[in-house]
């Protein structure tokens, strides 16, 4: 009996230092954090809906699917080129159910001239002068904080890996000693009627629970994108232990080429591109020089991404090369990494759930993840004030 005792005894100890581990990281982690969290949650909210938001704004943007043959971007080429010969056109981007884009400059930071996708009228032209782009702004806030990359960065990355932690960390701190029925009613609903110190730790425990594995699957998605270290553990892991290979740098094989030559090779690649099956959108990169490839990204579905095609032309020959990368390879014949990496947007944003939907579901969820830092604060203040 002695013995079972100190068993016992020995659990409770070890539950008892791993509990307060828990919530020391639990409360000092989320405090150091909770700002950023906010910010990177709210700033994520708007930028998944700026498709939607800006076919409300702009009505005249909002272009339908229909039943023919998209105008070949070679010859967008051509009519950019024919408007503003002074200005070298970087990218044309048709996104499903939108004008086609064609892009002066950086695409998050340039100047674009929207075109109808089909009959190639201009609906409006650039301003060559800097705007205000409240979405550019928004994903600026939620990628660097609006500070410089090399300092924004790491800032909201790290964060986003601490705010992991403490995401499990909460669970340790949710999960009962005992399951009895007051405990679970306590744990699983929230009294509404209660007063304010009740009522925010309510919504702080049982919201978080109920929110933490797609708040897990957000962070997680998130910091694929920002630390190269978790990147590869990713796909190492997901691979059984293989590591990726670093992509091949591609080139055209012919060097010195025929001026004005371009948009010619821009419209054979796009025939041959879309010869099998005609995309919902497409995003086509004009090569900034006579050895960068011409790359297409074509989007058979409608604002999801994971099952894209890419295809990689000789800029000088239009002749196809053959491209190993991630997004050239067929999602369904991908092996489970690749599609674990080609799945990591919609599972960002939440269009694989179903569109409009699932990203609803997101912003309900999301918008939870950016109260929790909050009530998480109060929390400690008022267990502080006392």
């Amino acid at each position: 009996m002695e013995r079972n005792s100190n068993k016992k005894t020995s659990k409770v100890k070890k539950r008892s230092l791993f509990y307060r581990i828990s919530a020391w990281l639990h409360l000092w982690l989320g405090l150091f954090s909770g700002l950023v969290i906010v910010i990177v949650c709210i700033t994520g909210l708007t930028w998944s809906f700026k498709d939607e938001i800006k076919d409300l704004l702009h009505p005249e943007f909002a272009i339908k699917e229909q039943n023919q043959q998209m105008m070949n971007p070679g010859k967008l080429y051509q009519l950019a080129k024919k408007e503003y010969p002074d200005n070298e056109p970087t990218f044309i981007w048709r996104p499903t159910g939108q004008a086609a884009m064609i892009g002066f400059g950086e695409r998050n930071s340039g100047f674009v001239m929207f075109v109808h996708p089909y009959s190639g009228e201009i609906i409006k032209r650039p301003s060559f002068v800097k705007e205000f782009d409240f979405f550019e702004w928004t994903l600026k806030g939620h990628r660097f904080l609006w500070l410089p990359s090399e300092i924004g960065r790491p800032i909201i990355n790290y964060s986003t890996l601490i705010f992991l932690i403490t995401l499990i960390t909460g669970l340790v701190l949710w999960w009962p000693k005992k399951w009895t029925k007051a405990i679970k009613k306590q744990s699983f609903t929230i009294k509404w009627k209660a007063k304010t110190k009740r009522l925010n730790y309510d919504l702080h425990n049982v919201f978080g629970f109920y929110t933490m594995l797609v708040l897990i699957l957000i962070s997680i998605t998130g910091m694929y994108y920002g630390l190269p270290w978790f990147n590869k553990f990713l796909y190492w892991s997901t691979s059984l232990g293989k590591t990726d290979s670093k992509p091949e740098q591609l080139v055209s094989k012919i060097k010195e080429y025929k001026a004005g030559e371009l948009s010619k090779m821009m419209e054979i690649s796009w025939n041959d591109a879309v010869k099998n099956f005609q995309p919902k959108g497409y995003y086509y990169t004009v090569p900034k020089d006579s050895v960068t490839p011409i790359s297409i990204f074509m989007y058979p579905s409608h604002r999801k991404f994971y099952d894209l095609k890419m295809v990689t032309y000789d800029r000088n020959t239009a002749e196809l090369i053959e491209n190993k990368a991630m997004y050239a390879q067929d999602y369904e014949k991908a092996n489970f990494a690749t599609k674990v990496r080609k799945l990591n947007y919609d599972l960002h944003v939440g269009s694989f759930m179903g569109g409009l939907f699932g990203r609803s579901i997101y912003f309900l969820i999301t918008l939870i993840g950016a109260s929790l830092p909050i009530t998480g604060f109060l929390v400690w203040w008022f267990k502080k004030k006392k």
